[in-house]
């Protein structure tokens, strides 16, 4: 059995490895257990990638949550050095009725600390050319934002991980024994003990809580995205003010991809198996037909679709303590990438209780990537191209397999591989050379 640790987080999706991050400044003994073999590879990697200005209704912890995260953001994006676009948000008025509710909206938004402005017409075709002449105008809400989710999540693991938290991949918890002053987390790699644990488990969060005697039900709530290979096609966030809003989603959206490329969804569908990512072709064509009548035309050539899980645990975020030390953080779903730090910042207040905390001297600061186009284009020069959709290179490549053995999350963090998949090979060898000569210590993930 392991050495006893302060905190246990089960689950390394960004609202784990956010929390993880803040932990690792102060001197606690911290560990992350993730069943998968890098971070970030279930409900993190298929999100949209958008940071949400806004949450209705506004009472919601959800939506408290959401606009501390969204003010954090360019701070959190300094300091862990991942790339974070303010794009802005455009919600289009395509009737009479919405267009009169337009100041209404405004006002209501700014009450709340929400900025946004009126767009007439013509201020919104110019800022969207491919906007459809029939709609009648529209609020602009600049907070709105695009990360990529899985560099996000991944950094903040690096950061901690640099400050003294300790990694367990492949290692999914089983079961746990709560022995008064601490648990035991069972896993199929060996027990490992904590005083706190804090259940991040995402879809699985209800199994990991009925393991210590907390009922609570998670249901999976499917959401399929189209992307598109006509870079260019939209330059903000662009979404219909509802005539009736859904109590149950916001309705997804004609988004941008972080790299630039249109990606429409997504949409909800409640399912019963947490494994299923299908995608139907009637789904595909219902977003299509819902996003479509927003612009002059339709992007050219859907490149990727797919389906991701969010956890819904009713109609907010389920962040408690049933158990004497054992904290859930359940029920993240939509915005919870928009709020992962300010949630890291809320349970830090909660492990508070436990731990004298005291803040590490000497941090230790992730290295800086330049995203200086000059730069980057200088480097190209030194290197070699292998995706060259999004001219990824050999060394951005084996950076990440420095860190995490699968293939998935080169694929993720990169973006090498998301297009045409010509470079799959080409990143499997590098995968492969990188670290077959630790093969029997290591667990390699092909797919």
């Amino acid at each position: 059995m392991g050495v006893l640790k302060d905190v246990a987080i089960i689950g390394a999706g960004v609202t784990g490895s956010f929390i993880a991050k803040e932990l690792s400044k102060y001197d606690l003994k911290v560990m992350v257990l993730e069943r998968k073999l890098a971070p970030g590879l279930e409900q993190t990697k298929a999100c949209s990638g958008i940071i949400h200005p806004f949450q209705l209704p506004f009472k919601l912890l959800r939506s408290k949550l959401c606009l501390e995260g969204n003010r954090m953001m360019d701070a959190e994006a300094e300091e862990l050095s991942f790339e974070f676009k303010r794009v802005g948000l455009i919600t289009v008025a395509k009737n009479p009725i919405t267009f009169l509710a337009i100041p209404l909206i405004i006002l209501y938004l700014r009450m709340h600390g929400v900025r946004a402005e009126a767009l007439s017409k013509k201020k919104l075709l110019e800022m969207e050319p491919n906007i459809s002449e029939k709609v009648y105008g529209g609020i602009f809400i600049p907070s709105a934002g695009v990360v990529n989710p899985v560099e996000m999540t991944a950094r903040a693991c690096m950061f901690a991980k640099l400050n003294g938290v300790e990694f367990f991949y492949g290692c999914e918890v089983v079961g746990i024994e709560n022995r008064g002053d601490h648990f035991v987390l069972k896993t199929r790699k060996g027990d490992f003990k904590a005083r706190v644990v804090i259940n991040c488990a995402g879809i699985y969060a209800d199994e990991i809580a009925k393991m210590v005697g907390y009922e609570m039900k998670i249901i999976p709530g499917k959401g399929t995205h189209i992307v598109f290979g006509e870079r260019g096609f939209a330059n903000h966030l662009v979404v219909a003010i509802p005539l009736k809003p859904n109590k149950r989603t916001k309705g997804g959206g004609a988004l941008i991809g972080f790299d630039g490329k249109p990606l429409w969804g997504p949409n909800l569908v409640e399912v019963e198996n947490k494994e299923d990512t299908s995608v139907k072709k009637e789904e595909i064509e219902g977003i299509i037909a819902k996003f479509s009548p927003l612009f002059r035309k339709t992007p050219k050539e859907i490149i990727a679709v797919y389906a991701g899980l969010r956890s819904i645990a009713g109609s907010d975020f389920v962040i408690n303590e049933p158990i004497e030390r054992f904290i859930n953080v359940a029920g993240i779903q939509s915005p919870g990438l928009t709020a992962a730090p300010a949630i890291a910042r809320m349970v830090l207040e909660m492990v508070s209780r436990y731990f004298e905390l005291k803040r590490k001297e000497n941090l230790v600061r992730l290295v800086k990537a330049s995203k200086n186009e000059e730069t980057i284009c200088g480097n190209l020069l030194d290197d070699e191209i292998v995706c060259l959709c999004n001219m990824v290179t050999k060394k951005q490549i084996l950076e990440v397999t420095e860190q995490f053995k699968s293939f998935d999350a080169v694929k993720q963090i990169t973006w090498a591989g998301m297009d045409c998949e010509k470079c799959r090979a080409d990143i499997m060898k590098l995968l492969g050379d990188k670290i077959l000569k630790d093969r029997e210590e290591e667990e390699i993930a092909w797919s």
